[in-house]
């Protein structure tokens, strides 16, 4: 018999790398049957009857303020004694709850209130770490925040996280070790890779999908790329899918090199990004976003792998970005601010020879089996 898992996001189904993820978890246990509950500005097509309504995180700032400041203080917060009230009605075996934005709080309050059903929480970002560092508005509420996240690690029944330093951070922090879960990829979904690339002389083309997390550090990196494609004659194009942004915001300097497109499907990206040289992930250099980096893992890469083009690291050389290079030999990484250093890097990224094994061994690594037997042991499946 099937177990019936109440899983709730403080997200749409449909939007981020968060949710490609549980999507791609809950595609290959058959076992399980998940009800998708969620809150968001407006009911996901296909999962109407899991919307909840809206949330009180990313709304007006001082309504926004005041609450999320309740909400992590431990105080009566009527939006959340709501939630956790409606997920008590659902008949399951069990809970599983995303720590992202009001999730934190309902997964404390769940596990507070009854003991009978085990309470399972993911983890894909520190909330003090990423979320409070990453926003101007949170920030004051970092110290509430780790507190907060003590708290969902010492109540939870089991969690989940998302790289070796999450799990090795929040084993100091708790005393308690999680399982590390990423996106499960399906082997035939690399089958398409090519080991060879048709480098047009008159074009340099990089790829990036998603968002920056410091548009300073990403035009250190342009003004390196252009450079090089001016150096070998070739027209520099930087092609960003999902990248909000002014065109006023880009130095002038760089406006006909960088391209933006709308967000797609990922079933549409990756055969774009696959016709791309090379493609572009960075995490922070700056000193504040140091836990996100070390404990974070990059969505974007999951995509970059089925992609199967090199990968231009920038970031701190103790990020979870830098393990995963390092580890699967699939690209390089600029950790310091030298230019001479990035040139050689551009350099020897454009020399690699990668063939279909590497992506394949970064897949079994990274995003293979490994990730749906995690969330069998997490939920007791046979």
């Amino acid at each position: 018999m099937k177990k019936n898992i109440c899983l709730f996001t403080a997200h749409s189904p449909l939007i981020g790398g968060g949710s490609a993820n549980f999507r791609s978890l809950i595609e290959n246990l058959s076992s399980i049957n998940v009800i998708w509950k969620y809150i968001d500005h407006k009911a996901a097509k296909g999962f109407e009857d899991g919307y909840m309504g809206t949330g009180f995180m990313g709304g007006r700032v001082d309504h926004d303020i005041w609450f999320t400041w309740k909400m992590l203080s431990g105080k009566k917060v009527e939006l959340i004694d709501t939630i956790v009230n409606n997920l008590l009605e659902i008949d399951c075996d069990a809970y599983w709850i995303v720590s992202h934005n009001e999730g934190i709080r309902v997964a404390v309050e769940l596990a507070r209130r009854q003991q009978i059903r085990p309470v399972h929480v993911t983890i894909n970002d520190d909330w003090a770490g990423a979320i409070c560092a990453r926003s101007i508005r949170y920030r004051f509420m970092a110290t509430l925040a780790n507190q907060m996240t003590i708290n969902v690690l010492k109540s939870a029944t089991t969690f989940d996280v998302t790289s070796r330093g999450m799990q090795d951070y929040y084993k100091q922090l708790s005393g308690r070790t999680g399982e590390i879960s990423h996106r499960y990829i399906p082997s035939q979904a690399l089958s398409h890779v090519s080991e060879s690339h048709d480098i047009k002389s008159h074009r340099l083309k990089v790829g990036h999908i998603g968002s920056l997390y410091d548009k300073e550090d990403f035009f250190q990196f342009v003004k390196l790329v252009k450079q090089v494609a001016i150096q070998q004659g070739s027209q520099l194009e930087i092609h960003m899918w999902g990248w909000k942004v002014q065109e006023d915001q880009i130095p002038e300097e760089f406006r006909t090199s960088i391209i933006t497109h709308a967000t797609l499907p990922e079933s549409q990206v990756i055969p774009q990004l696959a016709a791309c040289d090379f493609v572009y992930a960075m995490y922070p250099m700056n000193q504040r976003m140091r836990i996100f980096s070390q404990t974070s893992m990059p969505t974007k890469i999951s995509s970059y792998v089925q992609a199967g083009r090199p990968i231009f690291g920038h970031g701190p050389a103790d990020s979870s970005l830098a393990e995963f290079l390092q580890a699967t030999g699939t690209g390089v990484l600029w950790s310091t601010t030298n230019k001479q250093d990035g040139l050689a890097l551009i350099q020897k990224l454009m020399g690699l020879k990668l063939t279909n094994d590497h992506w394949q061994y970064a897949r079994e690594r990274y995003y293979g089996e490994e990730n749906i037997t995690a969330m069998r042991r997490v939920f007791e499946i046979d």
